[in-house]
């Protein structure tokens, strides 16, 4: 008695090649992707970065305005406004 029928192999191929070209226009297409859902928002996250394993460091863009936040376990977070170059310097 077969545990798997040749059918069976054929639906898992199909499955994978289909699952592949999904990822691999979700791939191609993140940057525009990424625009429509982001479109509208007000607040986003530029950057999380951990600095050690209770704290964080993150940047946050707010109606164009970028801050620099670093937050601790027990602690107040610190925030403080990033200065833009707007010269292109």
């Amino acid at each position: 008695m077969d545990v798997i029928r040749p059918d069976q192999y054929v639906i898992m191929i199909l499955f994978l090649g289909v699952l592949g070209v999904l990822w691999l226009w979700v791939r191609m297409n993140k940057s525009g992707l990424g625009a429509r859902i982001n479109h509208g928002k007000r607040i986003s996250v530029s950057e999380v970065t951990a600095v050690s394993p209770a704290d964080r460091a993150m940047i946050i863009k707010v109606d164009g305005q970028e801050f620099f936040i670093l937050k601790s376990k027990g602690v107040a977070p610190v925030v403080t406004q990033l200065q833009t170059n707007e010269g292109g310097e």
